[in-house]
């Protein structure tokens, strides 16, 4: 009795583990709230990657367990784990800082 329990446990923790739900996730502009187009976000657990839609919105399927890693050019790399997290998630980018390039002076002879 005791093996037909643990192994009944097992395999219900191992449907729980895997797990599916969709989630609406929205990327934006930390600065003016605009939907950023084409943001990369990438399903660690899969590695696959899907970008978001003209109103800056993607819906993905990932375990409640996983985490996501959001890229666009310009911004900072965010990574968001899915734990705790409610089905519709709203992810501010921050702009990455301008770097400026200096030229060195010329020395005077």
């Amino acid at each position: 009795m005791r093996k037909l329990i643990l192994m009944t446990s097992l395999v219900l923790s191992s449907f729980l583990l895997h797990a599916q739900t969709y989630y609406a996730v929205m990327v934006l502009d930390s600065r003016n709230g605009n939907p950023i187009i084409g943001a990369s976000i990438k399903i660690k657990s899969t590695g696959e990657i899907l970008k978001t839609s003209q109103s800056g919105n993607v819906v993905i399927l990932a375990s409640p367990a996983d985490s996501l890693h959001i890229q666009f050019k310009g911004y900072k790399d965010r990574k968001i784990s899915l734990v705790n997290q409610s089905q519709a998630i709203s992810i501010a980018m921050e702009p990455q800082p301008k770097t400026v390039a200096t030229k060195p002076k010329k020395k005077r002879s």
